[in-house]
């Protein structure tokens, strides 16, 4: 066996070089146990890779998978079946307070409160009359309107399938 027909570029798939791993076992050191060793770990990376890309879908923002979606005129007779549980909601912004640095307040059409926390900035980049996706957790629920804390805003492309009340 000639040794420069060995080190030549491999050109293939990845399976042509592991059959010719042994010819490469008798001009290297390395043991077949730790060939073996690493043809298996590029296996699992590589299988591990295809699967990340292809379950990912980067270009939408999907901030975890709500409990539910609904729109704000709609939310007072759906959010009591969503308490404590992450859920979406899409309304019009009615007023911005951020005047305690500490609790600041989105609030939309409908009785919708939610609550940013100490992201004045994430509030204030809302406007008044502006259609909006909400994401948070369902803290409470009256007759008068219902409150997300904590809430953050959502990508306005992320998927949206609202639910509707039942007649």
């Amino acid at each position: 066996m000639e040794p420069g027909r060995l080190l030549l570029p491999m050109i293939g798939s990845f399976f042509s070089m592991v059959s010719k791993r042994t010819g490469a076992l008798f001009f290297s050191v390395m043991t077949r146990s730790a060939l073996y060793f690493k043809t298996g770990l590029l296996t699992a990376g590589l299988t591990f890779v295809f699967l990340l890309l292809s379950s990912c879908k980067g270009w939408i923002m999907d901030y975890g998978r709500p409990a539910a979606q609904f729109e704000a005129r709609n939310a007072i007779a759906l959010a009591p079946d969503y308490l404590r549980k992450q859920v979406t909601i899409r309304g019009r912004v009615s007023g911005v307070d951020t005047s305690d640095p500490e609790r600041c307040l989105v609030k939309l059409e409908h009785g919708v409160t939610a609550h940013f926390g100490k992201s004045k900035v994430a509030a204030e980049s809302y406007e008044v009359g502006e259609v909006i996706h909400l994401s948070g957790i369902v803290e409470a629920v009256n007759p008068s309107g219902i409150t997300l804390d904590p809430a953050f805003g959502r990508d306005s492309k992320a998927p949206f399938a609202p639910l509707a009340p039942a007649p």
